[in-house]
């Protein structure tokens, strides 16, 4: 009767998604995109306003045949001051702490980057990193090359506080490049090609989904996408230990 219960209230737990996301893995050589969402921002946010175009296509990075793609140009803020565009988010799971890799191959030098935290399009933190120096071009914006750690705030100027900067790009176009990100305790980590490129933390980090950003570039490839839960499946192997500690003593 115990064995039986406890198993009712395992399934239970799963169900319910009490036990959050273990490992995750996606090299798109199945040509589809199950389990992701794609979105953009809002038409009054953007200049170029697309729409978006993700799809699994042949990848030019020469290792795996197909990969995720996103080759329309869209692009905001209308200022050109705050770079703002489209999302390809992992919506089956979520994750707290994790370590998250990617390959990117992109064909522009405009902006790319990684999403974590999703909760929605408004809430969520973003690594973007960008060559074009003459970018953003409008008055007063931080030009390029950079790399940055943000966190979105809302649908008004300046939309994401930025919690790091380094004045470097972390990318080349035309080459494929392994971006790593460690989230462990609301500490950031990002590091492209095994280097550590930048780090910042946020103690009210709360977890949520992943995905990718694209602004201005055209023709990127993402490949060969990799989850590792480092914590959540510890958590709730303890949670359910202490559950059938407490059934044996009833």
């Amino acid at each position: 009767m115990l064995k039986q219960l406890f198993y009712l209230l395992l399934t239970f737990l799963l169900a319910s998604g009490y036990a959050l996301a273990g490992d995750f893995i996606d090299d798109f050589e199945d040509a589809d995109m199950n389990g992701w969402i794609t979105l953009d921002e809002p038409a009054k946010l953007l200049n170029d306003k697309g729409p978006s175009n993700w799809a699994v296509l042949p990848s030019p990075a020469g290792r795996d045949n197909l990969a995720l793609n996103q080759a329309s140009n869209i692009w905001g803020d209308p200022p050109d001051v705050i770079p703002l565009g489209t999302f390809a988010i992992y919506d089956l799971f979520e994750w707290i702490n994790f370590d998250f890799t990617v390959e990117i191959y992109a064909q522009d030098d405009d902006c790319i980057g990684l999403i974590w935290g999703w909760k929605d399009r408004t809430h969520h933190y973003r690594f973007i990193t960008m060559i074009d120096s003459a970018n953003p071009a409008g008055p007063g914006a931080d030009k390029a090359p950079w790399s940055k750690i943000e966190k979105r705030i809302g649908d008004d100027e300046p939309y994401y506080d930025t919690m790091g900067r380094v004045g470097q790009a972390s990318y080349q176009n035309g080459t494929n490049t392994k971006f790593r990100l460690t989230v462990e305790n609301g500490k950031f980590s990002v590091y492209s090609n095994d280097k550590l490129v930048i780090e910042a933390s946020d103690p009210n980090y709360s977890g949520g989904k992943i995905g990718f950003t694209m602004i201005a570039q055209q023709g990127c490839f993402f490949d060969n996408v990799k989850v590792v839960n480092l914590a959540e499946m510890v958590n709730s192997k303890e949670k359910l230990a202490s559950t059938w500690s407490y059934i044996k003593k009833q």
